[in-house]
């Protein structure tokens, strides 16, 4: 099993290309050559596509006889949403300490004023 990384999945899914295999992939299994299909691709291009998608830990390839089967696996998908919903906490709360600065009408510091 891949250990997933906030960095590796942020990668992974900054290309276009990746997010539309992940949106086809959440549907359901697919074969190499019905991802190649999704976008129109060679299959040596979405086989680098699948390996970071694997290295990220947000696709898993199995053989099934001559076949290569893909798989989503969402984990790595929320580790990032976890990241994102902290980052959000910490935004809102320091938004909300300036509107009651600004409220208070606290000009600040001296220095600053």
């Amino acid at each position: 099993m891949v250990k997933s990384t906030v960095d590796a999945v942020a990668h992974a899914i900054a290309s276009g290309p990746r997010r539309l295999l992940v949106g086809r992939l959440a549907e359901g299994p697919a074969t190499m050559s019905e991802l190649a299909s999704v976008l129109g691709v060679t299959l040596p291009a979405i086989d680098k596509h699948v390996r970071v998608l694997e290295a990220a830990g947000l696709a898993r390839k199995r053989r099934v006889g001559r076949r290569a089967i893909v798989t989503l696996e969402p984990g790595g998908l929320d580790l990032l949403a976890d990241w994102a919903t902290g980052v959000r906490a910490m935004w809102r709360a320091r938004l909300a300490d300036f509107a009651a600065h600004m409220d208070r009408g606290d000009d600040g510091p001296e220095e600053l004023r």
